[in-house]
């Protein structure tokens, strides 16, 4: 069987594949990036439906000078191709519709709004979550709805935030932990920026490969990794299974793996070198995040004023809509309005998926009557499984650095406290490649 070498060999070519390559090319160091699909981007890609652009799983990308994405393409010289959306964000409660504020304020605003006008409790329960932002964190083992509960009786209140948990962060306001909803209000609360691919999120992550590639990268797009190489408790490199039959050994110094932490295990075939504490972390809280996911066209749009999300507060599974082609008209032929909503199970453990998907459909429907009839759809799916939402709950991370020595985490079971999807994936790869820089400084 042949063998290669590489510095660094990342299995799967998603946000926190990339963004890994790309910080690690542009540190000098040679990298094979092997990915089992034709596109990059894993759940932040798209696929081309009848001439509209159709999101694989991301919408809202971050984008500001803060966001590890950018910053990862930054050291590669690339431009992010995006429409700004910050701050054109929507949440529906049973009594109406309330637009975040251009001024900023939204939280206190969205507090008063769903306790409609009761201006002395919103200010009451305010001060709690600025508190808990602040310095007085909630304990770690305590819920986010366990939370709510102890400072609120409103449920507008706790739909407002069950909307804003299921749709930001992938999971419920009784699977979140208080303490993790507060890193991410903490972490988001600094003039975070966020927008929306204006040619696909495909073409934003061809750029950033294309700039991988330009700076001596190598991409190989229909690889499937069969197996990760481990000697004396060290990864040493990859077995590799290539579309046109041909199986070659890729020896590497590091290994990073943005398959998700139970299959970074597998792949390595010696799963008794992770027993210990980092097994029964893994296995204390084995739950990937699902999500229920449609894209449908329709001859009007929705909503015509919606040039951002929706957030819904007032539904059960259904979380979340955009309609991308208001924002970016080319992703979308003319006269035609690409949509794309979002569920989520309502428990994210023991729910039927398919059962949970249907009564998505029929709240898109309750809340916007006769949408069915006039739709068409180009994407019924849901994500789960080997492919979910998310491969860890938010709060429940693995660490990138794994016990086999040189094997990394990345992607969005490896996130960093307070970030999620996109930006948690970029975050898991920022730590790896400076873990892989500080060692390699270590030993020269």
């Amino acid at each position: 069987m042949p063998q290669q070498h590489t510095d660094a060999v990342i299995i799967g070519a998603g946000m926190g594949g990339m963004c890994a390559a790309a910080r690690l090319v542009a540190a000098g160091l040679k990298v094979t990036v092997l990915e089992k699909s034709p596109y990059l981007g894993g759940r932040c890609s798209h696929r081309d439906r009848d001439g509209f652009t159709v999101t694989t799983g991301a919408i809202m990308i971050p984008m500001g000078s803060d966001s590890t994405i950018r910053q990862a393409f930054d050291v590669v010289d690339v431009e992010m191709d995006m429409v700004e959306t910050t701050g054109r964000m929507r949440y529906r409660l049973d009594h109406g519709d309330y637009d975040l504020p251009e001024t900023g304020g939204g939280l206190l605003g969205m507090i008063t709004f769903a306790m409609e006008g009761d201006d002395e409790a919103a200010r009451e329960l305010f001060g709690h979550f600025r508190q808990a932002i602040g310095v007085a964190a909630p304990d770690e083992q305590q819920t986010m709805r366990d939370w709510l509960d102890s400072h609120t009786k409103s449920h507008a209140v706790k739909g407002l935030f069950q909307g804003f948990c299921a749709a930001l962060m992938g999971t419920n306001l009784h699977e979140i932990p208080a303490a993790e909803f507060f890193r991410f209000l903490r972490h988001s609360s600094h003039g975070s920026r966020f927008g929306l691919a204006a040619r696909g999120n495909g073409s934003l992550m061809e750029a950033l490969g294309a700039a991988v590639e330009q700076r001596g990268g190598e991409i190989q797009r229909r690889s499937a990794v069969r197996k990760i190489l481990v000697q004396d408790g060290r990864a040493v490199g990859v077995e590799v299974h290539q579309s046109g039959g041909v199986s070659e050994v890729l020896k590497a110094d590091y290994v990073l793996s943005n398959t998700g932490p139970r299959m970074t295990m597998a792949l390595t075939g010696e799963e008794q070198l992770f027993d210990g504490p980092y097994r029964k972390q893994l296995e204390a809280a084995p739950h990937d995040a699902p999500i229920i996911h449609y894209s449908f066209v329709c001859d009007e749009p929705l909503m015509d004023d919606l040039d951002g999300s929706l957030v819904f507060g007032n539904t059960r599974n259904l979380i979340y809509l955009e309609i991308p082609s208001l924002i970016s008209p080319g992703l979308a032929p003319p006269g035609q309005y690409l949509h794309t909503a979002y569920g989520a199970p309502s428990d994210a453990a023991t729910s039927n998926l398919k059962e949970e998907a249907a009564h998505t459909l029929d709240e898109l429907e309750s809340n916007f009557p006769g949408m069915l009839e006039r739709s068409r759809f180009l994407v019924k799916a849901r994500h789960s499984g080997r492919s979910p939402g998310m491969h860890r709950w938010a709060g429940f991370m693995m660490p990138v650095k794994t016990p086999v020595a040189n094997l990394l985490n990345i992607g969005d079971g490896a996130t960093s406290p307070g970030t999620i999807g996109t930006e948690g994936a970029a975050s898991s790869a920022k730590v790896a490649v400076e873990h892989i820089l500080n060692q390699s400084n270590s030993t020269r």
